[in-house]
Parts: C-alpha cells; structure tokens; sequence
C-alpha cells in the first residue's frame, strides 16, 4: 500500500469549510421560557387567559385578587408541569447524543496516527478501524478487511464484509463502503471519510425524525372542546349580562316607559349597574373556563406514566399514552416481540428423511459435512471467549446447533452475505464448492437434484420437498434451504437439505393479541419471514382468521399496487411479508391519509422513520438509539402484552378526562343558570365571588385530582377504538350533562324560592348558607355520578381511594366553613337539622342519574 500521510492542519480546515464537521447538527432545540410560552398558546389555556384579562381590564380598581389568583395558579401549575415534562424527555434525547459525541477515533494527520474526537472527522481524513468500535463517519475502506454489523441500520442482522476498493454510490449492501453506527466486529482496516455529520446515512436518518408530525388525537379533541366551551361561556355571559340589565332597567320600573328613560339618564346609577352587569358577566366566563382541564390532563397522564414504568413502558411523550388507546390500527413485528426472537432448530429434511438430533444426522455422511460447513461459514457468527456474536438469530441457532462439530482445514476463497432484497447467501471454498443458503420459497423452485450421504448427486422428488416446507410453514416455523451452487448460477442447484426453525411465541402474546382485536384494534404483523410462516404464526397468536376474509400480502406485492388499491383492502390485511422498513412508512402514510390513527413498533435506525411519523411509535428496549428518541414510548421487555397495557392505560385517561368534564360542566351549567335566573327572582347574588372561588377549586383542582386516579378497567378493552375526529363531548355525555344539570339547576332555583324552605330556613342569611352549602354537595354527589358508568353508582370505588379521600376532605372543609367561615365566606351556623336537610336534597342527583341509566337502558 502506498505510504499514507493523512490530511494537514490546512486540509483539515479546508475539507470543514466546505464540507462541515461530524456533529449531528439537530434543529434548535426550545429552551425551558420557549417551551413555557408555547403551552401559553393550548387552547383551554387561552381561554383561562382571556377570562384573566377580562377579569382584570373590566373591574379596575375592584380588581377580585382571590380570584386572579385562583386562575393565575391554575395556569402555572399546568404549563410549569407540562414544560417540566417535556423538557426533560428533550434532555433525555441530548444525553443520548451526548454518549455518541464521547466517542473518539484513530486518525492519521500530519503522517502520525492521533486519538481525536468524532465530532472532530472531517471529509478525507484517513480512519483506523479496529475490532469491537463503532465507525463513526462514512467512508471507502482503503487497506485491511473487516466485518460490519450494520443491523441498526438497515434491519439486517446479517454482517457484512467489508474489503478495500471502489465502487459508485453509497448502498448499504456495497463489500467496499462503511457506514457511521455500524459496528466492527472482527477484522482491521483504514478508511477514507467521504460523508460526515448530517450527510451521513445515520445523519441522514436523525434529522428525518427531528421533524414534527401531525397533532395527537387528544390535542386535536381538546382544541375543539375549548373551542365549543368558549363560545358557550361567551354566549352565556352576553346573556346573562343582558339579563341583569333588563331586570335593574326594566323589570325593577315596573315595565314604565318614563321611569327606564331616568334610570338609564342617571350617569352614577346606569355605571354602577352596567359594571355590576360586567361582573357578573366576568364570573360567568370564569365559572365556564375549564381551569383544571389543562392541569386535569397533565395529572392523570403523569400518574399513568410512573404505573406503566412497573409494567416495563417508559412513556416519553406523555400525550403517547392516549393516542394508544385511541389506536385504530396496529402494525407489529413479529421477532422478539410476537415471537421470543431465539430460533432453534427443530428438524433436518434431507432427500433420504427427516432428522432431529445431531446424533442422527451426524450418520448422513456428506450431508452432514455440507451442512457443518455451511452453519460455520456461510454466516457471520464468531466464536469467541464469551460464546457467540455476530450473525442474525437464525445463523447462530444453525452454527449452535453444530456448535461442537469441526470442520478440519478449509479455506474460503469469497463469500456474498444475506440481504433482505437477495433472500440468499453464498460461500465459495478453495475447492470451487460453493453452498447457497436462503429461503426455501425461493430456493426450491430451482433444485434439480440433491446430494445423497455418499457425496452422489440423485433424483431428488421435489414433490415431497414441497409438502415438507408447506407443513412446516403451517406450524409457523421458518424454512432454510442448503444447497450447493454450482459456478454460482443459482438458476440449477443441488439439494442438500431444508432445516426447518422453530421461534417460539411469547407467553402470553396469545391472550394480549386477542385483548387487542376484541378491543377493536387491527392488528398487522410486519415481518421479513415468508408468507407461509408468517400467516402461520398470524393465525396462532390470533391476528389472522382465514374465516373473517383476511388477508395476507407479500411486500413485493404491495410495491406493485397503487395507494388507492391498498386502501381498499387495507381493513382486511393481518400479515405483510418479506417486508423492507420504506413498506413501513408507506403503511403508516396511507393509514393516516385513510384518518386511522396509527401505531407502529420497531427497533432500527431504519425503523426511526416510521416510528416518528406514526401516531404513536413503540420502540423495544433492545432496539436502536435513534428508533427509541423516535419514539413515543419504549417497551423495555419487548412484549407485545406491554402495547395491551399501554392502550387500557391510553383509554382509561381518556375515560378519566371525560368523566372530569362531564362533572365540571354539570356544574358549570348550574352556576350559570343560578346566575341569569336570579336576576329574575330577586337574588343578585346567590355565591358570593369569594364562595365562587371555593366552587371553582372543588371543580377545578381538587375535582381533576380525584378523577387523574381513575383505575385502568378490563371491561374498556371491550369498546371499539374512538376516531380521530370524535368529540370529546359524545351524544351520551351531553345527554347527562343536560339532564343532570337540569336537574341540579331546578333543585337549587327551588330551594332558593320555595316557601316550604323559607320555613326551614326563616332568615336570610341561614339561606343563603344552606344554598351554598346544597351547591357543593350537588358537587360532590355529582362527583360519585360522573365518575361511574354502571348502574351500581359505587362501582370500583375501591380502587380509586385517592377519590374517596378528596370527597371527604371537601365535606370537611365545608361543613367547617358553615360553622366557622364567618362573614368573609358569608356564613352562619347550621343545626344538624338544618345541615341534614341539605345534604338529604343534595343525595337526590343520585336516585335520580339512576333512573336516567335505567331509562337510558331501556332506550
């Protein structure tokens, strides 16, 4: 080799000027005050905000600052976790760059070989490459030879050699490029740089998943929640501002033309009235303004996140773990996560029997020497002191199978490593034999007789062949071929044997598969097996049923149709095969134009793309760097039972956050309605503002923080998925809100003129805190409502004890109110006759939603 000096200090700062270093360069990343204002702009946290405006601009000078207060607080304890948890993953994401960027290389400058940093490689510079390291740019291999395992890269656990030489291009299957994040598992050599940081393959790949996809279900609902909620608060405060001007003006002269005319021209009066009908227009825009909404969602996705760390998820992106449980389709891997990922062999098919022990195959002479020869040298595995490494998971349960075999001296004279495109791979020994390795479907066609044990080239009844592979295909194991490659035209080869594999699927799998579809879920696995085993295993593990008219597709024949051909058929297809990771991206692509909303699973560099572009990616703790800051969540034991619980935890949240709302706006409803209805009936104000605060931190704070502990129920998985565009508010809800805040509403208009309780309660002021009283405990009740669906109204209250506790500590805090609060909450003493009575008219919100779910039923 001519002698090398490597780049000088001039060339180095040439080649970074034009060419850039090796940092992977990442989009600017939002700091903490960044990411704090965009929270700002949520769309429940623009309404608390306008409502904050509203509140402060229209009472100057009487600026209410218990209540400023109470909806400040609100937003910053949202936004503040909410930021906190997304700036964290972010830092998660740069500690893992930050591993890559601790790494160095041998490079040769100046003439001398010196340790640098990686970030520090520039296009050109001369790299030495050793055993057990990390390539960290790309490049032409100069000098020396090595084996690569570029697996993270492009899904292969095949190896491949890498040999000095020139050729065009960068494909990741070339004998003679290397790529950045491949790792060197045995061999030297000297490359040259030619691509750095971001130009790189892995570079090229990292920025890809930097981009931002399209918005979660759970935002997008959200949206058009607070968007319906602010007009209804709008349009609710107009109308009972008007109200209130009507009954002052209007009402209050007796209907006389003359007596409005010198009420509206009275300047003092006319203000005080209009700022008062300000005000009360103001509470009503903060009584309907969901404040703890935003906090409510962040609580119970954050409580949900640390459970699901027990069951091995590590959620990344909290608004991940809903989008799973809004998942219409699912497309899953089979290796490791469907299946253990630990083929073994289970039986040798020969052209004279089967064979299942070495012991019996060791009797069939040239077949078993062929067979040894292949399982140690048409692979990429290596033995070493600590066992084997290298090759994929098929290669090493042949080579352990013949692990205690030798196979004397031989040389190799070339050798063309498996890619999922070829399906095959060959060796070539000094003796001009060459053995061809690859799946059956693809080898079998072209045998044209077979080998006997006396090293005799036979007939060979393919026929048999044939029904041996499709038997073995049926029990969903994975079928090899072994033949011998004559002058390697694969066109005519000589049988040598078909080892038939057994992966073992999960425990479990079973049960969390069939969880899944009867949850409503289409379930598609994605593998690179044949179709034959891949339908095989489809059906054992429940995804697949030949009797619902599904289907099974092989990837070639996917790339041949259109995207409107495959939305057509999408619904029924279970198994795509022989699958590459740009058949990933397309089925999510197409899902999503067909508005599924779209969960993925995969470990690779490669897979990264797919992850980040789905709805929700799932990436296996065994899995790649890149795949796992792509996803949106890591299953750290790669079971699929780990994505079953992840969508029960998805739609509980979503259950919880519907019950929360459906409480909130219960009682929002009869706030509102006390209001405007008291204008007309003589009471301004039936909740004073600061009794109103109180209110709000029952259905706000306290009320998000009993529901967030909603425990995850078996019978959810029972519900179809919801779509995308589903409202939060469903038909069902709406139907409860309204009656029940009808009803609370008239109970509480009832008791405020009723003379059967003006008797009970003779004066004024015991009213007024027996209605107070009577509007927290219809909110409390109304708790015990909105939190269960069933007819049994304590249903599963045991596993909520957090609920149970804020309920009573609510009681407590009010009935210490009654009889301690004094004038500031406007308060006097109740009898425990007169308390009773109250909490007596409260309970009924509770006979009576059991009769709407009796009635409903009957429906």
């Amino acid at each position: 080799m001519k002698k090398l000096t490597g780049l000088t200090n001039d060339d180095v700062i040439k080649s970074r000027e034009l060419h850039g270093s090796n940092a992977l360069k990442r989009t600017k990343t939002k700091g903490l005050l960044r990411r704090f204002i965009d929270n700002l702009g949520d769309p429940i946290i623009k309404i608390l905000l306008i409502a904050l405006g509203v509140q402060i601009v229209l009472t100057i000078g009487n600026v209410n600052y218990v209540e400023v207060i109470g909806i400040l607080s609100a937003i910053l304890i949202s936004c503040t976790v909410s930021t906190v948890s997304e700036y964290k993953s972010e830092k998660a994401f740069e500690k893992l760059e930050a591993d890559g960027l601790d790494a160095t290389a041998s490079v040769l400058r100046d003439g001398e070989i010196v340790k640098i940093p990686s970030t520090d490689i520039v296009v050109g510079d001369i790299v030495y490459l050793y055993s057990g390291e990390k390539i960290q740019a790309d490049g032409t291999v100069i000098y020396g030879k090595i084996i690569a395992d570029q697996s993270a890269l492009n899904g292969e656990s095949t190896e491949m050699h890498k040999i000095a030489g020139e050729d065009s291009g960068w494909e990741l299957t070339s004998s003679h490029k290397v790529y950045r994040g491949s790792l060197i598992l045995d061999g030297n050599a000297v490359m040259r740089v030619g691509r750095v940081g971001n130009d790189t393959y892995y570079g090229l790949v990292a920025k890809e998943v930097q981009n931002e996809t399209r918005e979660s279900p759970l935002k997008v609902r959200l949206a058009e929640f607070a968007s319906q909620i602010s007009k209804i608060g709008y349009i609710v405060a107009i109308v009972v501002g008007i109200a209130y001007l009507f009954s002052s003006l209007v009402v209050d002269n007796g209907f006389d033309y003359i007596k409005i005319i010198d009420a509206a021209r009275d300047t003092r009066s006319f203000v005080s009235t209009l700022i008062r009908a300000f005000t009360l227009m103001i509470t009503v825009i903060v009584v309907a303004a969901p404040e703890g909404l935003p906090m409510m969602v962040t609580v119970v996705l954050s409580a949900n996140m640390k459970r699901m760390l027990s069951d091995n998820i590590l959620v990344k992106k909290l608004v991940g773990i809903e989008t799973a449980g809004s998942m219409n389709i699912l497309f899953t891997d089979k290796t490791g996560t469907i299946t253990e990922g630990k083929p073994k062999c289970d039986r040798f098919i020969t052209v004279d029997g089967t064979y299942r022990t070495l012991t019996s195959l060791r009797e069939r002479g040239e077949i078993f020497d062929l067979l040894n020869l292949s399982a140690k040298y048409n692979s990429d595995v290596t033995l070493g002191k600590d066992g084997m490494s290298g090759g994929n998971a098929t290669d090493r349960a042949i080579y352990d199978f013949f692990a205690s075999e030798s196979t004397g001296n031989v040389e190799v004279v070339s050798k063309m490593p498996f890619n999922s495109e070829r399906k095959y791979s060959f060796v070539t020994f000094k003796n001009s034999k060459t053995l061809i390795k690859g799946g059956a479907e693809l080898l079998l066609p072209r045998m044209r007789n077979a080998v006997d044990r006396e090293g005799n080239i036979v007939k060979l009844e393919v026929g048999r062949l044939y029904n041996e592979y499709r038997e073995a295909a049926s029990r969903g194991e994975r079928v090899i071929a072994v033949a011998i490659c004559h002058e390697r035209n694969i066109s005519e080869l000589t049988f040598v044997a078909l080892i038939s594999m057994k992966d073992k699927i999960r425990a479990c799998v079973k049960k969390s598969v069939g969880t899944v579809v009867r949850a409503g879920i289409q379930t598609v696995m994605v593998t690179g097996d044949s179709k034959d085993t891949a339908v095989a295993i489809a059906a054992e593990c429940n995804i697949m049923n030949a009797n619902a008219s599904h289907i099974a597709l092989d990837a070639s024949e996917m790339r041949n149709m259109s995207d409107d051909e495959i939305k057509r058929i999408l619904p029924r297809i279970r198994v795509i095969s022989r699958a590459l990771p740009q058949d990933k991206t397309r089925l999510v692509r197409i899902s999503q134009e067909m508005n599924l909303v779209v969960g993925m699973t995969g470990d690779g560099i490669n897979d990264a793309p797919s992850l980040k572009l789905a709805d929700v990616g799932f990436a296996m703790g065994a899995g790649t760097d890149i795949a796992k800051s792509a996803a949106d969540i890591v299953i750290l034991d790669n079971s699929f039972n780990a994505i079953s619980k992840t969508v029960l935890y998805g739609r509980t949240i979503f259950k919880s956050i519907r019950k929360f709302i459906s409480f909130q706006l219960v009682m929002n409803l009869t706030a509102c309605g006390v209001s405007l209805i008291g204008q007309f009936i003589g009471i301004d104000t039936p909740i004073t503002i600061i009794q109103m605060l109180w209110v709000n931190i029952i259905m706000d704070t306290l009320g998000g923080l009993a529901f967030s502990g909603e425990p995850p129920l078996e019978y959810y998985m029972y519900e179809k998925p919801k779509s995308r565009n589903e409202r939060i508010l469903s038909s069902k809800m709406l139907s409860q809100i309204l009656l029940c805040g009808a009803f609370t509403l008239g109970v509480c208009i009832a008791f405020l003129t009723s003379p059967a309780v003006t008797l009970i309660y003779p004066d004024e002021e015991k009213l007024y805190t027996a209605f107070y009283a009577l509007f927290i405990f219809f909110g409390i009740f109304n708790c015990f409502v909105a939190r269960c669906e069933r007819m049994w109204i304590l249903s599963n209250i045991t596993k909520n004890v957090g609920f149970v506790l804020i309920m009573l500590t609510i009681s407590a805090i009010q009935i210490m109110m009654i009889y301690f609060g004094g004038e500031v909450f406007r308060c006097v003493p109740l009898t425990l006759r007169e308390l009773w009575f109250v909490i007596s008219i409260a309970f009924l919100i509770i006979p009576f939603d059991v009769m709407r779910r009796v009635m409903a039923k009957l429906k």
